[in-house]
């Protein structure tokens, strides 16, 4: 069977003690309409299932999987025994089942941790099947790939007829008649089994993830908490002689991060003061602005301990004298250097280095929450669409 020629394609399974899961799966993906044909092949499961896997679908080259791939053409090099992963506690013990809270919570975190590092190479596709394990194993299996899944990434579910499901003797259709006994003591036909495979829409969340998130390391249920923080109350604190900010209870250090935290400052200094009137007009490209760039010096003059004038060549002085640097004043300045001006590029090399540090902790929703945004929903005034209320500054 050739394979395809774009990047590289995933098919992760979660199963239980019906190992059988993976060769039905991969029977319904090679036989639809646009086959995915798996490079490799990963299962996840408890430390029984996975004896159960090896003996049933691995055993010295003659199990159920190389007994597909001779009927089928498929290469049996993308499944091997290191391909199957088994949920393992907080002290790293395999679990041999899924029963306590405990069980769960190693199970959720197991999966979270796989399904993130199967989906870091952007080149790659992903194809989740939901079939095995018990329900809870499912449910995370699906949540997880909801959380780090891209576009091209799929979940599945796979559909066996009647008599077929459950049947001990069935692992797939095969491709000449042949007998077997189901659970019930019937005869039948394994070649005549139809196995349909339901494509699962789900939501993706991963550009609503933290960045730091994204290894998977940081478990389960601390990804789903810090997920939820989009959906409670804002709050943002400034504490101005140490340069820190808390946003939603996570604290960031921007203490050699002046000019962020400054722009961050101005916006909150014009909320506090002017509430449902805060906000200013953003420069352009080809003209600075005036305004801004007077809020800012104010509130750069602030945090240096510097006395603020609107005579330009002067505040210069002081600015430089307090160690800012002249390309940060030029910034500034307007283009015949006589008066204060922000740019265009000023303006958002800030807001965007705002954005990425907190993207690291919050994601990208609730990082937008505490970064300017136009007023008026299209765009002219700018300010945080926050309430005084929700500030709080510490001298």
């Amino acid at each position: 069977m050739k394979h395809h020629n774009h990047g590289k394609q995933i098919l992760l399974v979660a199963s239980g003690m019906s190992p059988q899961v993976l060769t039905e799966t991969l029977f319904a993906l090679i036989h639809q309409e646009n086959p995915f044909l798996p490079d490799e092949i990963h299962m996840v499961t408890t430390a029984v299932g996975r004896d159960k896997a090896a003996r049933e679908l691995l055993q010295d080259g003659n199990g159920y999987f190389y007994q597909f791939c001779r009927d089928y053409g498929f290469d049996s090099g993308v499944f091997q025994v290191s391909y199957i992963h088994t949920i393992r506690d907080l002290h790293g013990r395999e679990l041999s089942d899924i029963k306590t809270p405990e069980d769960n919570e190693a199970a959720a975190d197991t999966i979270t941790a796989l399904i993130a590092s199967l989906t870091t190479a952007p080149d790659t596709t992903l194809h989740v099947s939901l079939a095995g394990g018990r329900k809870t194993m499912s449910y995370y299996t699906g949540y997880a790939l909801s959380l780090y899944g891209r576009r091209q990434d799929q979940l599945s579910h796979v559909l066996i007829s009647d008599g077929y499901e459950g049947c001990p003797d069935f692992y797939y259709p095969s491709p000449v008649s042949q007998m077997i006994t189901n659970r019930q003591g019937e005869s039948l036909d394994a070649a005549k089994a139809l196995v349909t495979l339901a494509k699962i829409p789900f939501v993706r969340l991963r550009e609503d993830l933290p960045t730091r998130f994204l290894d998977g390391t940081a478990g389960f249920s601390e990804t789903v908490r810090r997920m939820g923080k989009v959906d409670e109350p804002k709050h943002l604190e400034l504490v101005i002689k140490k340069r820190q900010v808390s946003l939603s209870g996570i604290k960031f250090n921007l203490s050699i991060r002046e000019l962020e935290f400054t722009f961050l400052l101005m916006f909150v200094r014009n909320l506090v003061e002017y509430e449902d009137d805060a906000g200013f007009e953003l420069p352009r490209k080809g003209a600075a602005q005036f305004d801004i760039s007077k809020h800012y010096l104010q509130a750069l003059c602030e945090l240096k301990n510097v006395e603020y004038t609107l005579h330009w060549p002067e505040l210069k002085n002081r600015l430089t004298d307090a160690d800012v640097q002249p390309r940060t004043l030029s910034s500034l300045e307007n283009s015949d250097g006589t008066n204060s001006a922000m740019k265009h590029s000023f303006y958002n090399q800030r807001r965007g280095e705002l954005l990425k540090i907190f993207r690291h902790e919050l994601g990208l929703q609730l990082a937008e929450c505490y970064l300017p945004q136009p007023k008026d929903g299209r765009g002219g005034c700018y300010g945080l669409n926050l309430k005084a209320g929700q500030i709080k500054i510490i001298e």
